[in-house]
């Protein structure tokens, strides 16, 4: 075997131990630091939503509504009545709007803006815009007939359509649907 062949073993044998031991510790950070989506999902919805019971998740992946432009990523139940929804809706700026909802007794009690990419959601704040959702008896809010906030149209329409979601999925499926209780 030649000096040349003898060398070339021993560097690709160095890579194969830099890779494996490389291999190795990665593995041991990601099950040290690894957080669940899911669980770190229904945290949230109960750190937002006040609730004080425990939630139980109901839909765990991104789920289209009918006959709605938007979307339920999460819907959670908590066991003292509150329905906690990650909802979303892709905005005019081409990116995805996500919006929690919350709703006790048929009405949404609190609106959390999650991740979007809109820089005009400070606008919707100023206008008091969620005020249009919340409190209102869902099973007769047209949320798509609320006007849109002038200087911030794509942002309240992507809202309109995240809420839309919610609603539209909470009065098919839990109230009086097949998740309700």
């Amino acid at each position: 075997m030649s000096a040349k062949v003898k060398t070339m073993i021993q560097c690709i044998a160095v890579l194969a131990c830099i890779a494996l031991v490389s291999g190795l510790l990665l593995g041991a950070v990601n099950i040290f630091t690894y957080v669940d989506p899911l669980q770190s999902t229904l945290d949230g919805f109960r750190e937002d939503s006040g609730a004080e019971g425990e939630f139980t998740m109901i839909v765990d992946e991104k789920t289209a509504v009918d006959g709605s432009q938007g979307s339920i990523v999460y819907y959670a139940r908590s066991t003292d009545g509150v329905h906690a929804f990650l909802a979303s809706a892709v905005s005019g700026y081409g990116g995805e709007f996500q919006l929690y909802v919350y709703i006790r007794d048929g009405k949404i009690y609190k609106i959390v803006t999650g991740t979007n990419g809109d820089t005009f959601v400070y606008k919707l704040d100023d206008a008091d815009y969620y005020s249009n959702f919340i409190g209102k008896d869902l099973s007769s809010l047209d949320t798509l007939s609320v006007d849109k906030v002038s200087s911030a149209t794509h942002t309240s329409e992507a809202v309109k359509n995240a809420v839309d979601a919610a609603v539209k999925y909470y009065n098919a499926n839990v109230a009086g649907g097949e998740n309700n209780g």
